[in-house]
């Protein structure tokens, strides 16, 4: 058998080995750690069947496991799909349908669903939106997460992260492979799957890591598995939060683990503005640097940021998006006091070119951009954001509105268009549109 390496992998064999990458519930997990753990899930994984392009699918809590998993398929260069569950449940076994995998790590509560018909439908009325995995016969399953008393066929994760012997086959560099499908939120026909190669993606995490590196000790907080592989970059340890943790909690983590590197949208801020607007306090002072992702960002938002941050928080915006990670970056205390018509977006990232089209879309180009959409054969040079927008006089991109009807609500990126045929569907409903 063969593992492979690639840019991501390389990149994390020349840091050192006793750096902690990641630490959840006081458990710390180095980089050496995590790589020769990898390496030995990838053995394990290629003794049960799993080979070079298959198709795979993780549908696990967000944790350590998580980034095992995603190294391990890499080295047998598999081709893996992120869904995110908050999309809608029958919106999520569309884009299944389309990737058509062969394998899934699956939470062991959600295996536990597929068996038990009441329990299912208590879990249905309870979390609306929560994540369900349809049965199925052609998928084979390794379940992940706590014991639970599962009587269906599959691999219990803890027997592949074992080793049946001192064998670990040695890993040979491969060219960058097209490797993660990340699908978006918002669909209007045909699903969504942006691919990515581990090459566009080592780039991606490059720029944000050269963003937080420091030669100061950091600690960053988050709940996403490929912050870890950001931060690790950057030299910087990791701390897990719950996503599921209120804002009152949030804020205690941060004074107690000493945390000085925020990265989420502002919907996640917002939470925290609103819990220290209600107790009359200011963000710990612990943060040196907070970072949003996505756009727009307000001038009006910036502004309550940064009333309720230490004076010496630097604020980084960041406007991107699942084609192309990283396509500007611009100071947010500069941008809170700027008088431009428009939302500034800042100066392009290294080595991406901005044209605006005709009709005043941004179009980009970078060694960022995805490979092509899962259901189409290839992509062109230049990709459509979907964003209007101009640059100005100084090379400052300023973003002006959307093309396409959409509404983004918290994190989710809301198409009107998509729920218009459900809508019609409902008695005593005449007619909709948008």
């Amino acid at each position: 058998m063969k593992l492979y390496s690639n840019e991501l992998i390389e990149q994390l064999q020349q840091l050192d080995p006793n750096q902690i990458l990641v630490e959840k519930s006081n458990n710390n997990i180095r980089i050496g750690q995590m790589l020769t753990e990898s390496q030995i899930l990838a053995t394990n994984l290629w003794r049960e069947g799993m080979r070079a392009g298959d198709r795979v699918v993780i549908a696990s809590e967000m944790g350590p496991d998580f980034v095992k998993i995603m190294f391990a398929t890499m080295m047998l260069k598999c081709q893996v799909a992120i869904i995110d569950p908050d999309m809608g449940r029958e919106n999520y076994k569309h884009k299944l349908d389309q990737f058509d995998p062969a394998w899934v790590f699956l939470d062991s509560r959600i295996a536990l669903l597929q068996e038990h018909p009441i329990l299912r439908q208590l879990y249905f009325w309870a979390k609306k939106s929560g994540l369900y995995f349809p049965k199925s016969r052609k998928i084979r399953k390794i379940i992940t997460g706590p014991w639970m008393p599962i009587m269906q066929s599959y691999i219990p994760f803890k027997k592949l992260t074992r080793t049946r012997d001192k064998f670990l086959a040695p890993m040979e560099k491969t060219e960058s492979l097209p490797y993660l499908v990340t699908y978006t939120s918002g669909t209007l026909h045909e699903p969504k799957g942006v691919l990515h190669t581990t090459a566009n993606l080592s780039v991606s995490i490059n720029l944000i890591a050269e963003m937080i590196r420091s030669n100061k000790k950091q600690i960053m907080a988050t709940h996403l598995p490929h912050f870890m592989l950001i931060a690790g970059l950057a030299g910087v340890e990791t701390k897990l939060w719950d996503s599921k943790w209120s804002a009152k909690e949030r804020i205690a983590f941060i004074e107690k683990e000493k945390i000085s590197i925020l990265f989420a949208p502002p919907a996640e801020y917002l939470e925290l503005i609103q819990y220290c607007e209600q107790q009359k306090r200011k963000l710990p002072s612990s943060l040196s640097h907070v970072l949003l992702g996505s756009a727009p960002v307000h001038q009006i938002f910036l502004q309550k940021l940064i009333s309720y941050l230490p004076g010496h928080t630097r604020i980084t915006c960041i406007y991107g998006m699942t084609e192309n990670l990283v396509v500007s970056t611009i100071d947010g205390r500069q941008k809170a006091k700027q008088n431009i018509d428009g939302d500034s977006l800042g100066y392009a990232a290294k080595g991406l070119d901005i044209k605006i089209a005709t009709d005043d879309e941004i179009m980009i180009r970078s060694n960022q951009l995805y490979n092509r959409y899962w259901h189409k054969e290839k992509r062109g040079e230049w990709h459509a954001t979907g964003d209007l927008g101009y640059v100005n006089d100084m090379g400052i991109l300023v973003l002006k509105g959307r093309k396409k009807d959409m509404i983004i609500r918290k994190n989710f990126n809301l198409y009107p268009a998509l729920y218009v045929p459900t809508i019609k569907k409902i008695k005593g409903i005449m007619d909709a549109t948008y």
